[in-house]
């Protein structure tokens, strides 16, 4: 990693554990879940593309639609009596923040530009900002700039979310390692020439070492 100055990451998946599983029973207790589809069958592929919620969150990443719109749709979807905050409830859940991986950025903040580049809704924003201060490690501490798909409305794996990164920060692409757990993503920034490097979801515990060591066997 000595010709690497930079470090793109990604936040589900990465930096957050996404626990699907939670949440997909969080919405199955509200009335809102995949047709034709057992439970047990959603742990093990994840949540269908078909799915309305999937179409819901693109809106809201790409930032077509805000959270009050999110939360009147789910309304007139869920079973009656449901309320706003069960609603945000069960979306947020799906997001598990470690402390550690808090401690992690912090530390290779001092060795590296740190940016954050990540497909996101702001209700998953403000839960991953409420997890991180709980914590006592504000995430926007955790980097020198973030970039997140619903404040500019371009998702990945769009080329210019990745340009609009490089020409903003000024990076050299050769010098800056993009981290992402999906595969059109890691192709994206390869294209744009960054060092990407792809990692399975919520493995980054395993990944960090092999990639720091000189951080993490000092």
């Amino acid at each position: 990693m000595k010709e690497i100055k930079n470090i793109v990451f990604d936040l589900g998946g990465v930096i957050v554990d996404l626990d699907i599983r939670t949440c997909i029973m969080a919405f199955d207790q509200l009335g809102i879940k995949p047709k034709d589809i057992t439970l047990e069958e959603l742990s093990r592929t994840g949540i269908p593309k078909d799915w309305e919620m999937v179409h819901l969150m693109h809106a809201m990443d790409v930032g077509e639609m805000d959270t009050r719109e999110f939360i009147d749709i789910m309304l007139a979807s869920t079973t009656p009596g449901t309320t706003e905050q069960q609603i945000a409830d069960a979306f947020n859940s799906i997001i598990r923040l470690p402390r550690q991986r808090l401690e992690w950025l912090q530390e290779l903040k001092q060795h590296y530009r740190l940016f954050l580049l990540s497909n996101l809704s702001p209700l998953h924003w403000e839960e991953t900002q409420q997890q991180a201060a709980r914590l006592g490690i504000p995430i926007e501490s955790c980097f020198h700039q973030t970039f997140l798909s619903y404040q500019l409305r371009m998702v990945k794996p769009d080329p210019r979310i990745f340009q609009h990164l490089i020409a903003t920060t000024g990076v050299v692409p050769e010098e800056t390692l993009y981290i992402d757990d999906l595969p059109a993503n890691i192709a994206a920034g390869k294209a744009a020439g960054l060092v990407a490097h792809k990692i399975d979801c919520n493995m980054l515990d395993a990944e960090m070492p092999k990639l720091f060591p000189e951080i993490f066997y000092k």
